[in-house]
């Protein structure tokens, strides 16, 4: 006997239709009807195999923190980016996604996803004040965290800002990195309202090739009533 599913929660058994209860719903049914609930990320992240599945969960997760941040960025102004950094890291963890402060990877990257199967993700933060300092968080996360092999190939520069136009900030970082290092080709642009672009280059270490996505995060706050 062949019992069909489909995403609106009802069977059809020998052409007629029939009100599925949650016995009847495999895990991947369920995903299917509420993957995109928020709470669900823990259960995506266990069946996840694939590092494409894994950093997309992790990028899509952030982008709901990235926002929390900006939300509460009053009660934020004065905290600096080791512990705007273990925010993100605790609300990860919570969601299901094991994320780690300041995990020995040849020093201490600021934020650091591992999973089964070699699978390693990193994050380096930075409070923007000058374009240096950005650039020492590229370095060190593209030059001493980071060496693209095989489901380790990923991480993110996350840039905290606190002085307005983020948008026009992002973009002059991203015109100094590349005319800086010429071995960094920009791969995603930063297009209408999302505030991040991505790079790859080739890693000096094993010659592969290693993806970076530079997201700003915007936290001035500065309202006139």
């Amino acid at each position: 006997m062949t019992i069909l599913s489909n995403t609106s929660g009802f069977s059809i058994l020998c052409g007629v239709t029939h009100k599925m209860g949650a016995e009847d719903l495999s895990v991947r049914d369920y995903l299917n009807i509420f993957g995109d609930d928020e709470g669900l990320r823990g259960l995506r992240w266990k069946i996840a195999k694939c590092s494409k599945l894994r950093i997309e969960l992790i990028e899509e997760a952030l982008a709901d923190f990235y926002g929390r941040l900006v939300d509460a960025r009053k009660d934020k102004e004065k905290l600096g980016e080791n512990t705007l950094t273990r925010h993100l890291a605790d609300m990860l963890t919570v969601c299901g996604i094991p994320a780690r402060r300041e995990e020995d990877v040849n020093g201490h990257c600021d934020l650091v996803v591992r999973a089964s199967g070699n699978f390693l993700w990193l994050g380096e933060a930075k409070v923007h004040s000058d374009y240096g300092w950005l650039d020492d968080g590229f370095q060190q996360l593209s030059t001493r965290y980071g060496t693209a092999m095989e489901d380790r190939d990923h991480g993110e520069l996350i840039i905290y800002h606190r002085e307005g136009d983020s948008r026009n900030v992002l973009q002059t970082w991203k015109e100094r990195l590349v005319a800086a290092n010429d071995h960094v080709v920009v791969s995603e642009d930063i297009e209408g309202q999302r505030l991040y672009f991505r790079t790859e280059h080739k890693c000096a270490n094993s010659g592969c090739t290693f993806y970076t996505r530079h997201h700003i995060v915007p936290l001035m706050h500065d309202p006139k009533k």
